[in-house]
C-alpha cells in the first residue's frame, strides 16, 4: 500500500499528534494546523521530485532546492522552513504582539500553504497512488 517509509513516518507522527488536539491552546492548535499541512506539502514535493514529469515551480523554493531536488534536499527545506515558522509564532507569541498580527501569521500561512497543497494536487501530485499526470 504504502512503499514510501518517510510517508509512513509522517502520516504516523502527524496521527499521534493530532490524538491531544483537545488539551492544546489557539498557539499549538494553530501551529500544528500549519505543520500538518506543510508536512503534506513536503510529502508532496517528494512525490513529485521523483517524477520527472514534474518540476519544481514555487519561485522561492526553486531557488533553495532546485526543479528536480533529492529527498535530502526536500527533507531540508522543510524541516528548516518548519523550524523558521515554529520559531517566529512561537516569538510572536513570547513577545505578545497584538492578537491581530499573531493570526494574520498563522491563518496566512495556513492559507497560503492549504493552497499550495490543493495546488499540488489539481497538477496530478498523489501521495497514495502514481500521479495523475505523465509528461
Amino acid at each position: 500500500m504504502m512503499s514510501n517509509p518517510i510517508l509512513r513516518s509522517t502520516l504516523l507522527i502527524l496521527t499521534i499528534a493530532m490524538a491531544g488536539c483537545q488539551s492544546m491552546n489557539e498557539f499549538q492548535r494553530r501551529e500544528l494546523a500549519w505543520q500538518s499541512l506543510h508536512a503534506v506539502d513536503i510529502a508532496q514535493t517528494m512525490k513529485a521530485a521523483r517524477d520527472p514529469c514534474y518540476v519544481e515551480q514555487a519561485w522561492l523554493t526553486q531557488k533553495m532546492i532546485g526543479e528536480q531536488p533529492s529527498d535530502g534536499e526536500v527533507l531540508a527545506w522543510g524541516v528548516g522552513s518548519a523550524a523558521l515558522h515554529y520559531l517566529v509564532s512561537k516569538a510572536l507569541e513570547k513577545t505578545d504582539a497584538p492578537a491581530w498580527v499573531q493570526k494574520v501569521w498563522s491563518y496566512g500561512s495556513i492559507s497560503y500553504t492549504g493552497f499550495t497543497v490543493a495546488d499540488n494536487y489539481n497538477n496530478g501530485i498523489r501521495l497514495m497512488k502514481d500521479n495523475k499526470y505523465g509528461c
